[in-house]
């Protein structure tokens, strides 16, 4: 076991490594768009939900409806949300990821896919399936664990089958309608 141990805090590091590598790179475009934090919230679960009212998102970030009425209002002045009509209940208004916030939010998402394109050229085919070997173990383990922890992994969806046909499938507490759970009027 101690083995075992001692190969799991090796990949660790090394992982830590890589991930400080790519931190270090000032072209993403996380650096460039200016969000607060609770902007980047917002905008995240927009991108994995499709929409959702103001209510849903107060209830998820565990915050009062008028700190995210605030942040909505600055999000949709730089047009990168907008509010629409629930055609289920007209009393309820969706916000949702305008054309310009869902690029910003695929630009924030992938950043990094062409350096690792990089890096993946500069190994050799051997180590190529090394790599892709690994990777699939990992992604086996993370659907594994994703299985355990949510016993009803249906609400993320199929890969790649977000809002709208763009971003990532739909994670996290979602309803059957894609809408974020906790739904409720704002």
């Amino acid at each position: 076991m101690a083995q075992r141990d001692e190969l799991i805090d090796q990949i660790m590091a090394t992982h830590r490594r890589l991930q400080l590598l790519f931190a270090s790179d000032r072209s993403d475009p996380l650096f460039d768009s200016q969000l607060t934090v609770p902007q980047l919230k917002i905008l995240l679960l927009l991108y994995l939900h499709g929409s959702a009212s103001g209510q849903e998102l107060s209830q998820v970030l565990g915050v009062r409806m008028a700190t995210v009425t605030g942040i909505v209002d600055r999000l949709a002045a730089h047009r990168l949300v907008g509010r629409r009509e629930d055609p289920r209940d007209r009393r309820v208004r969706r916000i949702e990821l305008t054309d310009d916030g869902r690029q910003l939010m695929d630009r924030i998402v992938t950043a990094g896919t062409e350096r690792q394109a990089r890096l993946l050229a500069r190994l050799d085919t051997d180590e190529l399936r090394t790599v892709a070997a690994a990777a699939r173990l990992l992604v086996d383990a993370a659907e594994a664990d994703l299985t355990e922890t949510d016993p009803d992994p249906a609400g993320a969806g199929p890969a790649g089958s977000g809002p709208a046909g763009s971003g990532p499938g739909r994670a996290g507490p979602a309803t059957s309608s894609g809408q974020v759970e906790g739904a409720g009027r704002e």
